[in-house]
């Protein structure tokens, strides 16, 4: 029996399920900080002089880099398309049960992966195997809303992001087959798919649709014309840059690519016309993620032209793309998406400010404490106190968005 008076999202059971972006949102958070801070604490103990014993002979490094790109970063995709794409398409979006097996999968594999770490190896094909499950649930799902979908005009860009994310789910079964052989080489090419073709190209390609329509919403002015054309040019040259790298050749020309998509971003970003749009944060934020992007895909560029740079750039330049690039556009979108379906205003406070800064903070201090300390990696290289910033900019924005998530507005 319903309280008389509830306002009728509170009386909905299945509310946290009700959209996809709920409690997937939330997951994505309590992952970045949890994933980060044992990773964090786990590099400290070494520097004590403490062995910290894992049950796994995989480098710790190596299951770092696959929990924040295939665990923090698919609960935020995940929610997003599930919210999202629909409506891109005009299809029905997914049901309370289906979102919940969504999360399930994901936080499955998640617990998964910690468990063969700190009990049994023997767990890691249980972990890749719930990972892929959820990959191949989403892949379904956004087929299914493409064929179902009444939306005709601007099909190709649902389509590219549908592209992107099967690289995603390539990038995870290149991953899962290294960290079972362990296979070094495999690996490095599942995080160069992963980051290059999986994350850059839909998380670039989401901006692309929603950062011209902000600024002009935000301006009062009709959007920028959109260019599919570059954006299909961004996609394409972005998937042949990930299948010759993966092939191991022609170095040269991968980083002329790089150069190519960075001035193709760039150039978009100019056309956008921001002017005055800066000075609103949840508008800055989508504009400082995706100059992150710009700046790590030319320096990826420098790096393949002097070979003997890239050694000492990679860490930093996968940093660059991965924290400053992606995880504050991830940061950006998802406050967005979390006030407007909520119904509040889409308006940043002091909290979520502060969030943001931090996100940048976090970036500028991995890439910037290795250098300093003339150590690229291990703890020596003090990089892993990049965590501190990290931890704080998402609890800050759970503290102020995660009751949004979890409780009906009032009214």
């Amino acid at each position: 029996m319903t309280r008389r008076g509830a306002p009728p999202a509170a009386r909905e059971p299945h509310f946290l399920f009700g959209a996809a972006y709920r409690s997937l949102f939330l997951a994505g958070a309590l992952h970045a900080i949890v994933s980060v801070g044992l990773w964090a604490g786990l590099v400290e103990a070494w520097r004590a002089g403490d062995d910290a014993a894992l049950a796994t002979a995989l480098p710790p490094a190596w299951l770092h880099a696959h929990s924040t790109l295939f665990g923090t970063f698919p609960f935020y995709v995940f929610g997003f398309l599930g919210t999202a794409f629909p409506r891109w398409v005009g299809a029905p979006g997914p049901t309370p049960r289906r979102i919940a097996s969504w999360l399930a999968l994901l936080v499955g594999g998640q617990l998964a992966l910690l468990a063969s770490a700190v009990l049994s190896p023997k767990l890691l094909a249980l972990a890749f195997g719930l990972e892929l499950a959820a990959f191949a649930a989403m892949l379904v799902f956004l087929a299914g809303a493409l064929r179902a979908g009444t939306s005709e005009p601007g099909r190709a860009q649902p389509r590219l992001v549908v592209a992107a994310f099967s690289l995603g789910a390539v990038a995870l079964g290149l991953d899962a087959a290294a960290l079972l052989r362990p296979d070094a080489r495999l690996h490095f090419i599942a995080i160069q798919t992963a980051l290059h073709g999986w994350l850059l190209l839909l998380v670039v390609g989401v901006a692309w649709r929603i950062v011209p329509f902000f600024t002009a919403n935000f301006l009062r002015r009709p959007p920028a014309p959109g260019s599919e054309r570059a954006l299909a040019a961004f996609l394409g040259l972005g998937v042949a840059r990930v299948l010759l790298a993966g092939v191991g050749g022609a170095p040269r020309v991968v980083a002329l690519l790089d150069a190519a998509l960075a001035l193709l971003l760039a150039r978009e970003l100019v056309a956008w016309r921001p002017g005055r749009a800066l000075r609103e944060p949840m508008l800055a934020v989508l504009y400082a993620g995706l100059a992150w992007v710009v700046a790590a895909l030319a320096g990826f560029a420098v790096a393949g032209l002097a070979p003997s740079l890239a050694p000492r750039l990679e860490l930093s330049l996968r940093h660059a793309l991965a924290v400053g690039g992606f995880a504050t556009l991830v940061m950006g979108i998802s406050t967005r998406v979390s006030l407007g379906h909520s119904g509040r205003p889409i308006v940043a406070d002091g909290v979520l400010k502060a969030s943001f800064v931090l996100i940048q903070l976090a970036a500028l201090t991995r890439i910037a404490l290795p250098w300093l300390s003339s150590v690229e990696r291990g703890p020596a290289s003090l990089a892993h106190v990049a965590a501190l910033p990290w931890v704080a900019a998402f609890a800050l924005w759970l503290l102020r968005v995660g009751p949004r998530l979890v409780r009906p507005p009032r009214g």
